[in-house]
């Protein structure tokens, strides 16, 4: 290959050359057909947000990440993306799926009422999907489960574990360490340890600082542990 050559494709392949570049999912974990992701303008922290650009057949939905937002990972890896048909019970056989449409659930931002009639779903049977988690060999999916059993400090200790595996990545993707650390500090404040939350909720501002959501979480977290004068700061 010519040296133009190599440069041109080397262009090509390098992270944000074209935009950010996505690995788009589906309840089978197969790639959806026809259906393509676009990005919006980055924000201050460098954050966009994600809409279904081609929706191919059926009633195509976004489920991670779970606020519709990303990042540029940290590495050259693709955004991982998860987008599934309304209605798809294939999605209640994939742990991966199920612990991502739970994490609405377990901030707190949804029931599981709410998220099965988003997603078109029969509730007993998501609930049933997210109990299921429990017997995963991954810390994050461990972790819904427990929540779901209000089990707040073993979840946090499972979320704990799951935002280091995330940090040790060879590719970060800020979407997954940032939603480990709010559910980590989530789960560490539903456990009465709120010094604890509130350096969990620091880590996830670190990665989003703008972020109402961690910087609310955090200066509740720091209230409640008798530092008022910290949660301002």
């Amino acid at each position: 290959m010519k040296p133009l050559g190599i440069l041109l494709l080397a262009a090509c392949l390098l992270p944000g050359a074209d935009g950010p570049h996505f690995d788009i999912t589906d309840a089978r974990g197969k790639k959806p057909a026809g259906v393509t992701v676009e990005a919006g303008e980055p924000d201050a922290d460098g954050w966009f947000s994600l809409k279904i650009a081609n929706r191919g057949k059926g009633d195509p939905v976004l489920v991670w990440p779970f606020d519709g937002w990303a990042k540029t990972p940290e590495g050259p890896e693709p955004i991982p993306v998860i987008i599934i048909q309304r209605g798809d019970e294939k999605a209640l056989s994939n742990r991966h799926v199920v612990a991502a449409m739970a994490m609405p659930y377990a901030l707190g931002l949804d029931s599981v009422w709410g998220i099965a009639n988003k997603f078109v779903l029969d509730r007993f049977a998501l609930e049933r999907a997210i109990q299921g988690l429990a017997a995963s060999t991954d810390s994050l999916e461990r972790g819904m489960a427990l929540v779901l059993a209000t089990k707040h400090a073993d979840a946090a200790e499972e979320f704990g574990r799951a935002l280091k595996e995330k940090q040790n990545q060879l590719t970060r993707i800020p979407s997954e360490i940032f939603a480990a650390a709010i559910l980590d500090g989530t789960e560490l404040s539903r456990a009465n340890k709120f010094d604890d939350a509130a350096v969990a909720f620091s880590f996830a501002l670190k990665y989003r600082p703008s972020d109402k959501m961690a910087r609310d979480a955090r200066a509740g977290a720091l209230i409640r542990a008798g530092k008022s004068e910290a949660a301002g700061r």
